[in-house]
């Protein structure tokens, strides 16, 4: 038998390796997440997928389950058109053109007069920031200025499905992402997931997603559709940790820098992923636009285990709560499908209402239980059992205060508690939800809303790279 060539090429100590990754450190926080590693020098890509990484070493009260804590019947689930959301033309639907264009002069007018009264959070200087975007060019098939494999003159990455979240995860990582997870696509359930038509430009009509049994995606402008090959039957769902310090302030210009600046490195991550992909011989279909657009992240951040859904709608995270923005794209790349989880949110959620009873736009569903009944409006999806958020409204008071996210702020899963209290109550909502009523009073006794009142003093603080330790 023919001898094998030496594939290594360089050598990395494990310190070095897991410094690489941002793991290595006292000060890294992120590196209790992982088992130690037992191994030595890391040698090439196959040793690295080797290593033990892929998955979060999670705190025994998440428990993984075989279905999601949120109820979906899947036989009324539909696929949805993005054109029906609050950021792309739903706004206007909802309210009507005159009132829209209202709600925009309201917000330009507010904008004016706060820089002129130097309100806190939206200053000269703190609008500057929100407004410091650079977008990454984004799109369906990506940037394709990558190597192919045949190009290159050599076979397509091949590994094992575990060996592949192996490699995707540890990718995603170095590149920023905070949690990595994956759901396979079935045709009468996550299928269903994927919007029915993509974003369009402004509030145009997007293309038509069409799922086909074809060898190559396909994107046509012109008779506005896209294709995604039915073999691609994997979503590969990540999340990027937003700034404590700035989610602590909302309803400001500061505090709303904390999204923007995510969906800007999403941009940049997305095109690098999938080249990154295309270079490995596999398809990365991602979203053509700076926001979300192919397909519902809540729900795929959830069934891939990434965290539970909550009452706003939102994905919580037993590391990080709300403060995470999720992402997905979609590849023919095999992956292992990833479980949902359990660790008392949805339970959590019945009693404690601290976003309902802080929404400044009282725009979040107050009562005890979910619903099934969405009220037949043309923005909600089918087929889900949750509390409704009156998104109109959310978004119409969004655009006339120029940012608010005071949901993300007030709600006890988000702040970052000192270790020996967030690890009580993390354990305490996870088992015994009985006591949850006395967990809701005492994040009002001891942490109030979480909100900072003078963000002014943002610029004041010594920040951590990231805004977060």
């Amino acid at each position: 038998m023919e001898a094998k060539p030496n594939k290594y090429h360089s050598t990395l100590s494990r310190r070095d390796f897991l410094k690489a990754l941002g793991l290595a450190g006292a000060g890294t926080g992120i590196a209790g997440l992982f088992p130690p590693l037992e191994v030595g020098p890391v040698r090439d890509l196959d040793e690295l997928i080797a290593l033990p990484i892929a998955g979060l070493k999670r705190p025994s009260w998440v428990k993984s389950t075989a279905k999601p804590t949120v109820d979906i019947d899947w036989k009324e689930v539909k696929r949805f058109d993005y054109h029906h959301v609050m950021w792309a033309a739903g706004l206007r639907r909802a309210f009507g053109s005159e009132q829209y264009e209202k709600i925009f002069l309201t917000g330009a007018s507010n904008r004016r007069k706060w820089i002129a009264e130097a309100r806190p959070g939206s200053r000269l200087q703190d609008v500057a920031m929100k407004e410091a975007n650079h977008w990454a060019p984004v799109s369906f098939l990506g940037p394709r200025s990558s190597p192919t494999p045949e190009s290159l003159g050599v076979p397509r990455y091949e590994g094992t499905a575990e060996e592949n979240a192996r490699l995707v995860t540890s990718f995603l990582r170095l590149h920023g992402a905070s949690h990595v997870g994956f759901v396979e696509l079935e045709t009468e359930t996550t299928e269903k997931l994927i919007y029915a038509y993509d974003t369009g430009i402004g509030e145009a009509q997007g293309p038509r997603l069409d799922i086909l049994d074809v060898d190559e995606p396909q994107e046509n402008s012109e008779e506005g559709y896209r294709v995604i090959p039915k073999k691609a039957r994997w979503v590969i769902v990540y999340t990027m940790r937003m700034a404590d310090e700035l989610m602590k302030r909302p309803i400001t210009e500061v505090g709303d820098r904390s999204h923007y600046y995510m969906y800007n490195l999403k941009s940049l991550l997305q095109g690098q992923l999938q080249n990154f992909m295309r270079t490995l011989g596999y398809m990365c279909l991602g979203e053509a636009s700076l926001f979300n657009a192919l397909g519902v992240h809540t729900g795929f951040g959830v069934l891939a285990g990434l965290g539970e859904m909550c009452r706003i709608g939102h994905v919580i995270t037993p590391e990080y709560g709300i403060q995470q923005r999720v992402q997905m794209v979609i590849t023919d790349l095999p992956l292992p499908p990833g479980s949902p989880v359990d660790f008392g949110v949805m339970e959590f959620c019945r009693t404690c209402k601290k976003c309902a009873d802080f929404c400044p736009a009282r725009a979040i569903n107050p009562q005890t239980e979910p619903t099934w009944d969405n009220d037949g409006l043309f923005y909600r999806a089918t087929g889900i059992k949750r509390w409704w958020l009156d998104e109109a409204r959310c978004n119409a008071y969004i655009r006339q205060v120029n940012g608010c996210a005071t949901c993300f702020a007030v709600c006890p899963f988000s702040k970052r508690h000192n270790m020996s209290y967030n690890d009580l109550f993390h354990k305490s909502v996870a088992t015994n939800p009985m006591i949850n009523r006395f967990w809701r009073k005492a994040d009002d006794f001891f942490f109030g809303t979480g909100i900072h009142k003078d963000s002014n003093q943002f610029w004041e603080l010594d920040l951590p790279p990231w805004g977060y330790d």
